[in-house]
């Protein structure tokens, strides 16, 4: 079903209050039914409402479907040949005697005057109360027209269209008469549309003292129902309703809307069923499908208050306690429930279930505090709670607590420990005592001098001293003074902050173009590692190109390039990330290589004896060199080679056919190169 407007009537005034900065629209609703269609309206203006019950309105019924087919151009009706207005005064005297809300709507509408509270003197007053007075006219009248469908329609506010066909749906236009200010609106709607209306959900009842709260989800159910009727009853057959009027929520808002709706029944006496069950109301005075009956019965409230007499210490984790209740309540209470907190203002934490009504004395066994503080509340049958005062109860206690475990820390470069480990779970844990010795003979100092209260610590050592660790271990206090033994101690290593010894280079080799390099480790006992780098001379940032473990003393670096100076450099790191110097740790190299370079990669040459010819071909491997060209020298085996032919770079096949019969020939290609790099020959061979 497609919306083009939707309406929301009394219970959602507040939230479509209008201000005459907006334009004025009539919002238009519509309800199907099983062979008609209802229709509600109204004008989201006081003052164009008002002007409105003078004009009337026009009601335009448009077909714009048909056996689920879209009509081309819908077939539009007018339902109201002449304004629909409200009916002569006279015509309500019938209905006003049945119904308070047309008695509502025809104040509102007819009556002289609409009393105004807090009424306000002056000329200016006198406009002001004018204004208020039709804020009211129009707010009672939209709420008692959500209450009373006939009411509406006798308002000129709704209409019952009963020439409709199942087959067909409708689009239904609210205007108002010769007035183009107000804004005219559709609702589509259809007898398919028909649906039962649903039960409200949720429904529930709280039993208090001669009282039954009620509630149910209102938010599901906000746009279908405008009120609720709640019926009862004493013996599940007879019903009747709990309110001469229907229940409304007034209290629903846009900043904070309401999720649930509630009505408190009040009751005569307690201990008596009752049965209740609940409908909905719509704008269109249709009653929806009833609840499931629930039930409830009124409860007595607690009005006496347990009181804790005496306890009996058993050990330090287990305690007796009793108390006294009037055996002639017990029936009106569900029983009790013992609280527990570590002082007198608590928090107080609920440690028992709930004790049956007959019972006067629970064994606790737990972890007590060195000081608990114990209540007893009775728990009503309506599940309110009278709680007594407290009673202090404090055990013998001269076992320790037990030894701290999980040490560990760290020392940062400036000599600050930072200590951690997992906290006791004694209640009555008092703190720790915190210990510190330099050298593993020496006897531990408390440094904190009283219980330290946390699970971390921080310390500082000096860096200068010459002893490489420091040592720590701790011990548990509880509130009775009863310390634990102590724990495992833990060792820390103090930061390093003298680099290593620096390696040095002892020889170095330049050969076939690479650089070999060979060094003296360091004699530091703490170092990790080597880390090698390189620059080409004259370059300001190293470049690493290797890091070797300690037991490597020797590398080869076949990364470089003819005729360029390099600088090499080894450097040492030890187990705290510092390195050694590069003052002495440097070498320079010029490397040489005379190793020509391989430039041709593929080379073959073919004899041709048919066609009286040798075919060559060639192709060139990647170099950093460019290519300018090629050479061929050519000789008969045995005799020296000539220049045959000089060749561009883009040439990768030749024929040779000034050849004689049975002779082997000796072709020797020499790339030339851009570069001074020397270029390796290549020689080919063939018989013809």
């Amino acid at each position: 079903m497609s919306k083009i407007k939707f309406l929301l009537f009394f219970l959602f005034v507040i939230s479509l209050s209008y201000s005459q900065t907006k334009h004025a629209t009539v919002m238009v609703n519509a309800r199907a039914q099983k062979d008609k269609i209802l229709v509600r309206w109204a004008i989201n203006s006081p003052v164009e409402w008002q002007k409105a019950n003078k004009k009337g309105y026009i009601i335009t019924r448009s077909t714009v479907l048909r056996d689920g087919v879209v009509l081309s151009k819908p077939e539009k009706t007018l339902l109201t040949p002449k304004p629909l207005l409200p009916e002569p005064l006279d015509s309500w005297l019938d209905l006003v005697q049945k119904d308070n809300n047309a008695a509502i709507i025809a104040q509102s509408i007819y009556g002289d005057s609409f009393e105004v509270t807090a009424a306000k003197e002056g000329e200016l007053s006198k406009i002001v109360n004018m204004a208020d007075e039709i804020n009211q006219r129009y707010t009672f009248a939209l709420y008692a027209a959500d209450m009373s469908f006939l009411a509406a329609l006798k308002a000129g506010w709704g209409f019952v269209d009963e020439n409709v066909k199942k087959n067909e749906v409708y689009a239904y236009q609210v205007s108002v008469f010769e007035s183009p200010k107000v804004k005219e609106s559709s609702y589509m709607i259809g007898l398919k549309d028909y649906s039962v209306l649903p039960a409200p959900t949720d429904f529930i009842a709280i039993p208090d003292d001669k009282k039954v709260l009620l509630s149910w989800d209102y938010e599901t159910f906000k746009r279908i129902y405008t009120s609720y009727m709640v019926e009862k009853s004493s013996d599940g057959i007879n019903f009747s309703p709990i309110a001469t009027t229907p229940l409304v929520n007034l209290n629903d808002k846009d900043e904070h809307p309401s999720k649930t709706m509630y009505y408190i029944d009040t009751l005569s006496v307690n201990e008596k069923l009752y049965h209740y069950r609940l409908y909905g109301i719509t704008s269109f005075g249709e009653k929806g499908e009833l609840t499931k009956t629930i039930t409830a019965t009124g409860v007595s409230a607690v009005v006496t208050a347990a009181r804790l007499v005496d306890y009996n210490i058993v050990n330090s984790n287990e305690v007796n306690l009793e108390w006294d209740y009037p055996k002639e309540s017990e029936g009106f209470i569900q029983g009790y429930e013992i609280n527990l907190a570590d002082n007198d203002k608590g928090p107080y934490k609920v440690v028992s279930k709930i004790i049956p009504p007959s019972e006067r004395k629970l064994n606790y066994k737990d972890n007590l505090f060195p000081s608990n503080y114990f209540t007893i509340s009775v728990v009503g049958k309506n599940n309110q709670r009278l709680t007594s005062q407290s009673m202090l109860v404090q055990p013998v206690d001269s076992i320790p607590p037990a030894i701290p475990t999980g040490l560990e820390g760290v020392i940062d470069s400036l000599g600050v420990v930072r200590l951690k480990w997992k906290p006791n779970l004694e209640k009555d844990l008092r703190g720790y005592r915190i210990l510190k010795a330099n050298n593993p003979g020496e006897e531990f100092v408390d440094i904190y001098h009283q219980s330290y209260v946390g699970n971390s610590y921080q310390d500082s050592v000096s860096l200068k001293m010459t002893n490489s660790k420091v040592y720590y271990r701790l011990a548990a206090e509880d509130m009775r003074f009863n310390i634990s033994g102590l724990s495992e101690i833990l060792v820390l290593d103090k930061p390093d902050k003298i680099p290593p010894a620096a390696p040095i280079f002892k020889d170095y080799d330049n050969k076939d173009g690479k650089v070999k390099l060979k060094w003296i480790r360091s004699y530091s006992e703490d170092v990790v590692g080597y880390s090698l780098r390189r620059r080409e001379k004259g370059q300001e940032k190293w470049i690493e190109i290797k890091q070797i473990n300690d037991t490597i003393q020797e590398y080869t670096d076949d990364r470089v390039e003819n005729k360029k100076i390099y600088q090499y450099a080894i450097l040492a790191k030890d187990k705290s990330n510092l390195w050694s110097s590069l003052d002495h740790s440097t070498i320079t190299v010029n490397v040489l290589n005379f190793t020509p370079a391989k430039i041709i990669g593929f080379l073959q040459g073919l004899p041709d004896r048919e066609n009286k010819k040798i075919v060559f071909s060639w192709d060139y491997v990647k170099s950093k060199s460019k290519i300018l060209g090629l050479s061929i020298y050519k000789n008969v085996k045995g005799t020296p080679p000539t220049l045959w032919r000089e060749l561009n770079n883009d040439v990768f096949t030749l024929e040779d056919k000034n050849l004689k019969i049975n002779q082997e020939y000796e072709y020797h290609f020499v790339p030339n190169l851009e570069s001074d790099t020397p270029a390796k020959a290549e020689t080919l061979t063939v018989i013809y």
